[in-house]
């Protein structure tokens, strides 16, 4: 029988908000840049904030998890802002029990407008569907049923209410050996049909990051799996995930480009990345400039944050300035910052300690928020469309065994 990775454990693996460190940057006082716009406090639980997506400067929607320290059930936050304030969003009690048996611990949200959202989470294929004003619970292709396979998704990114994508790792079981492929999946409005994507030759490999300049010019990574999130039992999941780590240190990970003509293909340029390098995060802009953001092995045993830039013609590979540490640290999420910059949340997936990075011409510098004297951290980005303002998610570490849901800002605030 299949069993999930406990879901405390899931969500340290996925380097989550949980993993916050006492020892993170302190903020410093400003008006005009970063800053809390909102909190989610509930005493004596942790709330945390993973994915943010913004429609206009009235629309946006944020997604995360709420827990007890010893109580490994965990509910999902919904939240909505409206242009005045981010509304609690409340999932019909039969939809919010059906959703929380789908271990929903890495959520991730896509909208194309204040009626039409998906929430995406766990391992099970299934999503929340806000199709006017009623929330359903529905599923993906080509998960479950004689299969026994699972989909998680790590990655969604809304067009329109009839252009919708879902990417991530399939799972699937086969004589006691644990598969994992590239899932994608399109919405068009009626149904959801899964898209095939070039594989890597090693085997075992996911979608990790995704850039997408409009709905017709996407880009996506496709990388060896560093980690599994299940398994039958703890022993053949320490092995597998050991095994994992192994070949996805000896396999380069493969730019995929999509067009609405060719499907998607490996890129006709590929970055010339080094053994170790991953990519975890994407971004692109309307002129056709992307950037992968991930991790790059370094001299003292550990890892240093990493872009992957296309120009249009060719990719350039640098890592970011500062001093190699035998930290594990990479770029966790990327958005642009509506003035041509851009926004990198690198993060250290051992101890949550997180800087704020920003690309302004040709030049990396770091970024001090104003979130108070709390420890936090930032997990998602979302530039809000026709403005100069990004909203970050995230969390503060409150106290011993709680913490506060985190929504910031920069820039103006939306309305």
């Amino acid at each position: 029988m299949i069993k999930p990775v406990p879901r405390r454990a899931a969500i340290i693996l996925a380097g989550s908000a949980l993993a916050l460190a006492s020892n993170i940057l302190p903020a410093h006082a400003a008006t005009t840049g970063w800053r809390v716009a909102a909190k989610i406090a509930v005493r004596g639980s942790e709330t945390a904030l993973l994915s943010v997506a913004a429609v206009s400067p009235s629309d946006a929607w944020a997604t995360g998890f709420i827990g007890k320290p010893k109580n490994t059930s965990l509910g999902t936050v919904v939240r909505h802002w409206t242009g005045k304030t981010w509304r609690q969003v409340t999932l019909p009690s039969k939809i919010a029990t059906q959703w929380a048996k789908q271990e929903p611990v890495n959520p991730q949200v896509g909208a194309a407008s204040a009626r039409s959202v998906w929430v995406f989470g766990g391992i099970r294929g299934r999503y929340l569907r806000l199709d006017g004003s009623q929330w359903r619970l529905q599923q993906l292709p080509g998960v479950g049923g004689k299969s026994d396979a699972l989909v998680e998704i790590a990655t969604v990114k809304v067009f329109r209410s009839t252009d919708a994508w879902a990417f991530g790792q399939r799972i699937s079981f086969s004589s006691k050996q644990i598969l994992i492929r590239p899932y994608v999946a399109q919405y068009n409005g009626h149904k959801w049909s899964r898209v095939s994507v070039p594989g890597l030759a090693s085997g075992n490999a996911a979608i990790t990051a995704v850039a997408a300049v409009s709905s017709g010019d996407m880009w996506a990574v496709e990388s060896a799996r560093s980690h599994l999130i299940l398994s039958t039992s703890a022993a053949t999941y320490s092995a597998a995930r050991s095994s994992a780590a192994r070949s996805s240190a000896a396999v380069p990970a493969v730019v995929l480009h999509w067009t609405a003509s060719t499907g998607w293909q490996n890129a006709a340029e590929q970055p010339h990345l080094r053994a170790g390098d991953q990519l975890t995060s994407g971004v692109a802009e309307p002129g056709g400039q992307v950037w992968f953001g991930g991790s790059a092995r370094n001299t003292a045993n550990g890892t240093s944050p990493l872009t992957a830039e296309w120009d249009g013609t060719s990719w350039s590979v640098s890592d970011l300035p500062g001093t190699a540490t035998s930290a594990h640290v990479q770029i966790a999420a990327m958005a642009p910052d509506g003035t041509g910059g851009i926004w990198a949340l690198p993060e250290n997936v051992k101890t949550g300690k997180q800087r704020i990075w920003h690309l302004h011409g040709a030049t990396w510098s770091q970024v001090r928020p104003t979130f108070g004297n709390h420890p936090w951290v930032l997990g998602a980005l979302a530039l809000v469309p026709r403005t100069h303002s990004v909203w970050g998610v995230g969390a503060l570490l409150t106290g011993k065994s709680s913490a506060d849901g985190l929504i910031a800002i920069d820039g103006p605030l939306p309305r």
